[in-house]
């Protein structure tokens, strides 16, 4: 078993979510299976002024190169916004990761 940890930032953005961003982690050998744990994040609007937290979305994809099996992408969908049901408000944030890979 190895394990690597990550991160993935979401920029400050308005109008649009929730948001894909994806990363390659590279393991030392290749790898046959491969998932990725949420290990935390920080989710603020932007500015962090007073607004009222409505949904928040953050889940973690991977998947194997398999041209290359040492390198394994891991995809973040990210989203936060408040009770009004649109994404109308700046919001910014990071999420971290460990993948487990055998």
């Amino acid at each position: 078993m190895q394990i690597l940890n990550g991160n993935i930032a979401f920029n400050r953005r308005r109008n649009e979510g929730p948001r894909r961003e994806s990363t390659e982690v590279v393991f030392p050998t290749a790898v046959t299976q491969a998932t990725a744990l949420l290990i935390g994040f920080d989710a603020a609007f932007s500015p962090r002024d007073d607004h009222h937290f409505g949904n928040l979305e953050i889940r973690l994809e991977t998947e194997i190169d398999p041209l290359a099996p040492r390198r394994v992408n891991v995809h973040a969908v990210f989203g936060l916004r408040d009770w009004s049901g649109d994404w109308d408000d700046h919001y910014e944030g990071e999420v971290f990761f460990s993948v487990v890979a055998e």
